[in-house]
């Protein structure tokens, strides 16, 4: 019956991995960690072997672990907002309502309102929970060689607003949403008694929508493909290596490296992201500590870096705004009409990203046996969001804000050989202001991070300000044999 067991597991939590809604925007767009226990302890993982999970992290973890299986699920309860302020005087006007070559708009021209986005603040939250399931298993093949796979999600990012914001009126909603699936097969070899290094082969799914930025269609180079497309999918295959090594009985130290993702490119999409469509997954590396502190409680502490810059289509800065005065230009006749654009347009290889920078991650957990039924967990997370204060306006899509964590959870044993695990995460409220400084002639200092809100285009721009804060609760249940 066991036997039979484990493969239904396996299949049953792929499918609902691929079918389940995901958002997970924690340390940029990545989950803050990789299994109840280890998202309990702040995210840390590298160091450790609580559970089959740590594939996730770090595949040499296996080594040290015990034979088990484990599969969760955590609701993920994210709060996005949008807001900046309006200008006196001055009517609303549609994010990105831009003007095409030869309207007719004198210096001074007002553009109705239609939408209330000026001075308005926005929530992004027309799809606000997302399950997120997981599950992993792992065996000992012998005393030298264990075997394993982790099925979970890596991140996503989500956020959908009541009203187009960057298209005209009896558009679509402005919506994002994307998540990714990982799939890691694992095998992790000891070298010598206290040593061990591993491998994952991570075969990757991911698929993204996006409805309500039609505006942006003269500065792509396919502007139909460029929004309300439905979904889309991609795939690619990456790797993952790890190390752990015992300093002594009370100390492991651990470290991991997980390569850059090639992905399939989102065609659906090739005229929104740089190098048509494409969107690969960054490269990460995570190095830490696990210290027996008493034999009752583990301390642990991880740091991580991802390298977001190393995908343009993240990373790019977002130049519409440049592309914006250019056509604005034309219509005032300061450009000819019909002057073709001068720089990089959405979807070519330069187009603009969402700006963001690598971040880099410190976190910090704890693990405390209270009796023989049950232990207490704590963690907290710390990493500079992702997006400076001249980007804000691109990533209204991808509000990924939050820098601190709190995390708590409990495992309570079943029996000698299962548990429940439950977590509990909060990321509290953090606010990015956008940058609103003018030159002295009055332009923005910004141009990433400004909006048109009045009736002059040339002049009426104000600064988007994003916010987000989140809660998640998990369950997991786990069985060693």
């Amino acid at each position: 019956m066991q036997k039979a067991l484990k493969p239904s597991l396996i299949a049953a939590s792929i499918l609902l991995a691929v079918t389940t809604q995901q958002a997970s925007a924690t340390n940029g767009y990545a989950s803050h960690g990789f299994g109840m226990t280890q998202k309990a302890m702040g995210g840390t993982a590298v160091a450790g072997n609580d559970n089959a999970m740590n594939i996730a992290t770090n595949p040499a973890s296996m080594s040290f672990g015990k034979n088990n299986w484990t599969a969760g699920m955590d609701i993920f309860v994210p709060d996005r907002g949008l807001s900046h302020k309006g200008r006196p005087g001055h009517p609303d006007i549609p994010l990105g309502a831009f003007f095409p070559p030869g309207t007719p708009l004198p210096p001074g021209a007002v553009v109705p309102a239609d939408n209330g986005i000026a001075g308005a603040t926005l929530k992004g939250n027309d799809d606000a929970n997302f399950p997120i399931p997981e599950f992993a298993y792992q065996k000992h093949l012998n005393s030298k060689f264990a075997v394993g796979v982790a099925v979970y999600g890596n991140g996503g990012m989500n956020a959908t607003y009541d009203r187009p914001i960057f298209a005209g009126p009896g558009s679509k909603n402005t919506g994002i949403d994307f998540s990714q699936l990982f799939i890691a097969p694992s095998v992790s070899m000891k070298v010598g008694e206290g040593s061990s290094i591993g491998a994952s082969l991570n075969l990757v799914y991911q698929r993204f929508r996006t409805n309500g930025v039609s505006a942006f269609a003269p500065f792509s180079r396919d502007p139909s493909k460029l929004s309300d497309n439905g979904y889309d999918s991609s795939t690619g295959a990456g790797v993952s290596i790890g190390w752990q090594t015992q300093f002594s009985e009370d100390i492991t130290f651990g470290a991991a490296y997980r390569s850059k993702t090639k992905m399939s490119k989102f065609d659906k999409y090739a005229g929104l992201f740089a190098e048509q469509g494409d969107f690969d997954i960054p490269s990460m590396f995570t190095i830490g500590l696990s210290v027996k502190a008493t034999p009752k409680t583990t301390l642990a502490f991880d740091v991580a870096h991802i390298k977001y810059t190393g995908v343009k289509s993240i990373s790019n800065k977002n130049n519409t705004a440049g592309l914006q005065q250019q056509l604005v230009g034309q219509a005032f006749g300061l450009i000819p009409p019909g002057t073709p654009l001068q720089g990089a347009l959405l979807g070519d290889e330069n187009g603009a990203g969402f700006g963001w920078d690598d971040q880099t991650i410190l976190k910090l957990g704890v693990k405390h046996q209270l009796n023989n039924k049950i232990a207490l967990m704590a963690g907290f997370n710390h990493g500079r969001a992702p997006i400076d204060n001249n980007q804000t306006a691109f990533n209204v899509l991808a509000p990924a804000t939050v820098e601190d964590h709190l995390t708590l959870g409990m495992e309570y044993a079943l029996s000698k050989n299962s548990n429940l695990t439950f977590s509990y995460m909060h990321a509290f409220e953090n606010t990015i202001k956008g940058d609103a400084s003018r030159s002295p002639s009055g332009a923005p200092n910004s141009p990433g991070a400004q909006i048109g809100i009045g009736g002059n285009p040339l002049t009426d721009f104000t600064a988007a300000d994003l916010n987000m804060t989140q809660n998640s609760f998990g369950i997991a249940y786990s069985k060693n044999f």
